[in-house]
């Protein structure tokens, strides 16, 4: 019979201390992971989508500004709510407030708008 484990732990952030550094998120509001079992992180609040190696509790920005910054211009986001990476590393992110679903190809400095105009 399996169980659920009532004990959690922590594999990205710092509990209860939102901000901008590479360990740090603020407002998380989608996940997922790839083949590799790296996680990719709507970090909604700081405007971007953070990877998380596997075992690795420091992120990198891969999508959206690394400071935390919003705009509407495709290389950020404004509030990105969800988060999907297909099997050749695309991210696909639905912009919150920007009205727009956006894909980033691997190591992209912008997305393309793949649905919405952003209104």
């Amino acid at each position: 019979m399996l169980r659920w484990n009532r004990t959690g732990i922590t594999v990205a952030g710092i509990t209860s201390s939102p901000g901008i550094s590479s360990q740090q998120l603020n407002h998380t509001a989608g996940i997922a992971l790839d083949w590799s079992n790296n996680l990719y992180v709507a970090d909604r609040y700081n405007n971007r989508i953070q990877k998380f190696l596997r075992g690795s509790t420091n992120g990198s920005t891969i999508a959206g500004d690394p400071n935390g910054l919003s705009g509407t211009a495709l290389n950020y986001f404004s509030e990105p709510t969800g988060v999907y990476v297909d099997e050749n590393e695309n991210l696909y992110v639905s912009d919150f407030n920007n009205n727009r679903v956006v894909r980033w190809t691997p190591a992209s400095l912008a997305g393309t708008i793949i649905a919405g105009n952003g209104k």
